[in-house]
């Protein structure tokens, strides 16, 4: 998931192209990370250092890491540590930059540190970004301490990753009073409180949704693709209340409904999160004890 966010943003600074990013991807989840690379990604050991070893394992029939250790530059704890890493989605996207000879390090990091302060990340973000771990993701880029609101969007996100596309790229959240649709599959639930949780998009970018839990291709955003994308709905806002109820909150699911191909808006006071499946974008849309309403 790390390589979706920095390889995008690379693509869109015109550092790598479309096809060389398409070879990183497809490189990187086979790709066994060089435990030099590691040591200087985790400050352990400068690039220097790590040459050092690379050139004399050429002489020697040793591991990188024994001869590490021999030369004083690691303690066999953090070599044990760097071994851990090796599977680490962050560095084996680095790993595949430079073993395509696409990037050095150096280039990376230049690159990796505009993206941290371009996109406001901070360091515990930018690692949580790196892990590729979408509960780690997702509170970077939403509120997830917000009453309910911060519940649904979490649900909502991983049932996404589960149900529709684990390749998923979360924008920051931000709150409005209006949204303007083309297309949008939304529920409402009562009770001790008042949710709308909705799915829209601009155009057909919902299909996004619709056709891979339905397992089925649909031309275009029609009744049996919106079918699909308020079942995941219903779906997961059943799960929601069914969590909810186990501390005696009781909430009540309206049967779901759509509004499609035409300009329309919703009033409100909400939530919305934009994220991109496959470079579509669809806005997750939330309110919590609000009135909301559709012209």
């Amino acid at each position: 998931m790390f390589g979706l966010y920095f390889g995008n943003y690379l693509l869109e600074k015109n550092k790598i192209s479309q096809s060389q990013l398409k070879d990183v991807m497809k490189q990187h989840s086979n790709s066994r990370v060089k435990l030099g690379l590691i040591a200087i990604s985790e400050k352990l050991m400068t690039a220097k250092q790590a040459e050092e070893i690379n050139q004399l394992q050429k002489q020697l029939d040793k591991r990188f890491g024994d001869i590490a250790i021999e030369k004083g530059y690691l303690i066999a704890e953090e070599v044990t540590h760097l071994l851990n890493l090796q599977g680490n989605p962050y560095l084996q996207f680095v790993q595949s930059l430079i073993d395509l000879q696409i990037m050095t390090f150096a280039e990376i990091e230049q690159c990796l540190e505009a993206f941290k302060k371009e996109y406001h990340l901070s360091d515990t973000d930018l690692e949580a970004i790196k892990t590729g771990d979408i509960d780690s993701i997702i509170p970077v880029f939403a509120d997830v301490n917000a009453p309910f609101i911060g519940d649904i969007i979490s649900l909502s996100i991983r049932n996404i990753v589960r149900f529709i596309h684990h390749q998923i790229i979360i924008k920051k959240s931000y709150k409005s009073s209006e949204y303007e649709f083309t297309n949008i599959a939304f529920q409402e639930l009562y009770g001790d409180h008042k949710l709308f949780v909705g799915l829209a998009s601009k155009k057909d970018e919902l299909l996004a949704i619709a056709e891979p839990y339905a397992k089925e291709t649909f031309p275009r955003m029609e009744v049996d693709a919106f079918d699909s994308v308020c079942e995941f709905i219903n779906c997961t806002n059943g799960l929601y209340a069914s969590s909810v109820s186990m501390e005696d909150i009781n909430l009540e699911l309206v049967p779901p409904q759509f509004y499609g191909n035409q300009n329309r808006k919703v009033y409100g006071n909400f939530t919305i999160v934009p994220f991109f499946l496959t470079g579509n974008q669809v806005d997750l849309i939330v309110a919590h004890n609000n009135d909301v309403k559709i012209d």
